[in-house]
């Protein structure tokens, strides 16, 4: 199931896994609903933070997914992300925002399966 087929639904981040032993680097993000689960993957990672407060999966109160573009400007609220930008390319940006979970990536691409 892709992530545009959670909306509506309330879910729950189950994992996450960042590897930045891998080139390029990637991070898989698995969601789940009662109903149905999505799995993000994230190839060419230029940045990550994940702040996950319970270690069995929080709930999700939003998920976005934003491209920040090769040429012009970005969003004010991406300019703590301006000097992992190499103007070769657009970036794509998910947050996932939960109670006690927040997480930040930074990748080239974003495969959503």
């Amino acid at each position: 199931m892709s992530l545009e087929e959670l909306r509506g639904h309330f879910f729950w981040l189950t994992s996450v896994v960042i590897r930045t032993d891998l080139r390029p680097g990637e991070a898989v993000i698995e969601l789940s609903s009662e109903c149905a689960g999505a799995t993000l993957r994230l190839v060419g990672i230029v940045h990550a933070r994940a702040d996950l407060g319970d270690p069995d999966g929080g709930f999700v109160a939003e998920v976005l997914v934003r491209e920040l573009p090769q040429y012009g400007p970005w969003p004010p609220e991406a300019r703590h992300l301006l000097s992992h930008h190499d103007n070769r390319r657009s970036l794509q940006w998910l947050t996932i925002i939960g109670p006690n979970e927040e997480v930040e990536i930074l990748a080239a691409e974003l495969i959503d399966r």
